[in-house]
């Protein structure tokens, strides 16, 4: 192992490794004795030969762990006792990561290179309308140029300045749920995009995409937010809208969504509602695979 290989230490080998460092010091500074007695030489000898074992043993284990950190994190065993990281200890763990690895912005600060110029005048344009599985690159560029926040403040201006336009609104709901994406720790766009999602069914009750993704958003929600009722509520209503639409392919994820909700409740409607989206959906594998297996 070399002084400039990055290493991530696992925790128990870290440990381990602070109790050796620990024991040297302690031995290195312990009072002087002026006058030692020469019979205990062999027995300080002793110990100072078990000390340098351990540290040998221990820099053997990093250098296993180094190259393979993974297989030497799943042999360890469970330390139940050990402290949560801190905040700190976690951002400095990323930064040594993405160091490591040579990719994002703060590898290219560690370099002393500059990011591309971000035109956020472009990108903002380019970003209309699209989600964050249309172009995940996109909107990952924008988080990484710290420009995010920015995209999405003008999101919102777009909205508050078209307040009776269902699509701009949905625009900003799309912009929100991306940043989610990215970072799930931004809970309050979580609910600017429900208030978004609302605004856009004020204006435009029978708006699919807009239903659907709020009914969806519930549907990942913890049990504890008490969202899986409205999420079924809103499933059953776009189920009764699509009845009198044209069928389109994406309309399948309703009657499999509702479906999976129903599963642990009713598994007879769960069942019954599969069926009802693969007859007005046959080209659907996924609610054909739901059929089959029960």
């Amino acid at each position: 192992m070399t002084a400039s290989s990055p290493v991530l230490v696992h925790p128990v080998v870290s440990v381990l490794l602070v109790g050796v460092v620990a024991a040297g010091v302690a031995f290195a500074l312990r009072p002087a004795d002026p006058a030692p007695d020469r019979s205990g030489v062999a027995e300080l000898q002793r110990a100072v030969a078990d000390l340098q074992q351990a540290q040998q043993q221990m820099a053997a284990r990093l250098d296993a762990l180094a190259a393979a950190p993974a297989a030497a994190a799943r042999s360890e065993p469970e330390r139940t006792d050990a402290a949560a990281p801190t905040d700190q200890q976690v951002a400095a763990a990323v930064e040594a990561y993405l160091r490591q690895r040579g990719d994002g912005p703060v590898a290219e600060a560690a370099a002393g290179g500059k990011a591309a110029a971000y035109d956020v005048d472009a990108e903002f344009a380019a970003l209309k309308g699209v989600d964050f599985f249309s172009n995940p690159a996109a909107w990952k560029r924008a988080y990484a140029a710290g420009k995010l926040d920015e995209i999405i403040a003008r999101f919102e201006a777009q909205a508050k300045a078209n307040p009776g336009s269902p699509d701009a609104h949905m625009q900003l709901a799309k912009a929100c749920l991306a940043y989610i994406n990215i970072d799930p720790s931004k809970y309050e766009f979580h609910v600017k995009a429900d208030r978004a999602f609302d605004k856009v069914l004020e204006l435009d009750d029978r708006h699919w995409e807009a239903r659907f993704s709020k009914a969806l958003s519930y549907s990942f929600s913890p049990e504890l937010l008490g969202k899986r009722k409205s999420a079924i509520a809103h499933l059953e209503t776009l189920v009764a809208q699509q009845d009198a639409m044209p069928a389109s392919p994406e309309q399948a994820q309703t009657y499999l969504y509702l479906g999976n909700l129903l599963e642990r409740t009713d598994p007879a409607k769960a069942r019954e509602m599969w069926a009802k989206g693969a007859r007005r959906h046959p080209e659907s594998q996924e609610l054909a695979q739901k059929l089959a297996a029960r």
